[in-house]
């Protein structure tokens, strides 16, 4: 079962991690958005997944399957300066969420 509750957690946690009093401050490549790349990292440790990251510093998260098919999932975790609190990363963290249903954790 997906757990609404638990998401919305984690993106409060992000935002308190990596937002001031103007918003979101995950511009990419600068501390809040390293801060932010951990945070997730920290949640995928305990999920049957593979993490690899590209040279531009995308995370590609894989969970293996008996079936073919493959469902993509993207998002982003870097906001634009002073963005709202769900700048991007809303579309990950419900990834996350689905990857965890799907691994039945």
């Amino acid at each position: 079962m997906l757990d609404p509750h638990r998401t919305l957690t984690e993106l409060r946690e992000l935002q308190a991690r990596t937002a001031d009093r103007h918003g979101a401050q995950r511009v990419a490549y600068t501390a809040p958005w390293h801060a932010a790349r951990g945070y997730l990292r920290a949640q995928l440790e305990d999920l049957p997944v593979t993490v690899s990251t590209d040279p531009a510093g995308n995370h590609w998260v894989t969970l293996p399957g008996e079936s073919r098919q493959e469902l993509w999932i993207g998002g982003h975790l870097d906001s634009v300066p002073n963005g709202g609190w769900l700048d991007g990363c809303l579309n990950v963290f419900a990834g996350l969420a689905v990857l965890r249903r799907l691994s039945h954790q």
